[in-house]
């Protein structure tokens, strides 16, 4: 297979055109709010288009596995729909844009069957991660509907069986990833470089989830193995080896994507403690219920003083904790000047993100994507 030879690139508008086959140019603007150079626009074009792109490739996958499911093991066929469910249920499809936008760094016009199949096998990553995640934090609510372990526990009226079958269907999940990026036809090098760059990804959340799962109090290490790396750098660098970038753009990737991957989940932290249920698809308060050592629960623990520190430390941890302890522990959050401080980091590090695109070692119109994607990462609210 051969790249496209369409025409370089020197303005949105040509941008469009260029990436037709990877993101379709007749797509109405979905995503409102602050972006960069190119506008809220222009970003939420390329989001609508690559979700397009992207959802008819995980329909083609998931279809092909229901129909080998159905005729080898009819009986096993909810954890393949459950899991399916989660996926289609929401979702803002960032990693494949962020992919997207990586090619467009180096060259538009490279291979975007590939794209769209690595694309569609970051999502199905994501929904393997979500399904264990929350059997792993009990949480009962995904993207507002039942978690995966809990539909299935319906389904098969028992909890553990639920929890169980919940397990195989995030496995069946990434086994479907693997056969994805397995079926991308690239040369050889390139084809190589994206194999070793997934499996690196795939590597650092694992270890990342298991720092966060036993309450490890270096949350940066915790928010760069397990978020940071498959949902910023990680589709950046996937981007960059099947475009065929060379070391000094791996760096200016790496320099952008490190401080916003940190940033992400610093706004993740901020939503889980003080956003909505309609916000986050998820109950309000579940980072507190869990014990979670959040980079705002370490900052108030560190300021608010013995007697308050001592409180919050006896709200945290109690999957049975009232609305009125959960309400209390935000407001001492709160008051210790943890919320602040976050938000100050967060503006801090969107700005490392945005001055590491000032090089000219990648293309302009994915420098662009790329300034408009930290705003909209760094100050969305789901």
């Amino acid at each position: 297979m051969q790249p496209s030879t369409q025409g370089s690139l020197d303005t949105t508008a040509e941008y469009k055109v260029s990436l037709a086959t990877v993101i379709p140019n007749h797509v109405d603007d979905v995503v409102s709010g602050p972006c960069s150079p190119s506008g809220a626009s222009s970003i939420g074009a390329f989001l609508a288009a690559v979700r397009a792109r992207v959802d008819a490739r995980l329909r083609e996958a998931l279809d092909e596995y229901e129909a080998f499911t159905l005729e080898a093991a009819p009986d096993a066929v909810g954890i393949l729909e459950a899991a399916r469910d989660l996926t289609f249920r929401g979702g803002k499809r960032l990693r494949p844009a962020l992919l997207a936008a990586s090619v467009a760094c180096i060259d538009p016009t490279a291979y975007p069957d590939a794209v769209a199949d690595l694309g569609a096998a970051l999502e199905l990553l994501q929904t393997y991660l979500l399904v264990h995640d929350d059997w792993m934090d009990d949480d009962p609510v995904r993207r507002g509907a039942p978690s995966v372990h809990v539909a299935l526990a319906k389904l098969y009226g028992d909890r553990h069986i639920g929890a169980s079958a919940a397990i195989l269907a995030g496995d069946l999940m990434g086994t479907l990833v693997h056969d994805l990026v397995a079926r991308i036809e690239l040369p050889t090098a390139r084809r190589r470089g994206v194999l070793k760059a997934f499996c690196r990804m795939e590597h650092e959340v694992i270890l990342g989830q298991c720092l966060d799962v036993t309450h490890s109090p270096d949350t940066d290490r915790v928010h760069h193995l397990k978020t940071g790396s498959y949902t910023v750098r990680g589709p950046l660098l996937l981007g960059l080896e099947l475009a065929g970038g060379g070391e000094s753009a791996r760096r200016a990737l790496d320099a952008y994507g490190t401080p916003l991957g940190v940033a992400f989940q610093l706004r993740d932290d901020v939503l889980g403690a003080f956003g909505t249920e309609a916000e986050t698809g998820k109950p309000v308060g579940g980072d507190f219920r869990e014990g979670k050592r959040t980079a705002l629960v370490q900052h108030a623990l560190a300021h608010l003083g013995e007697a308050g520190a001592k409180e919050l430390t006896g709200l945290l941890g109690h999957r049975d904790a009232s609305d009125r302890d959960v309400a209390r522990a935000r407001s001492l959050i709160e008051a210790s000047g943890a919320r602040e401080h976050v938000e100050s980091r967060i503006r801090s590090l969107r700005e490392q993100s945005i001055a590491a695109l000032q090089t000219d070692v990648l293309r302009p119109e994915g420098r662009d994507l790329l300034a408009s994607f930290a705003a909209l990462m760094t100050e969305r609210r789901v």
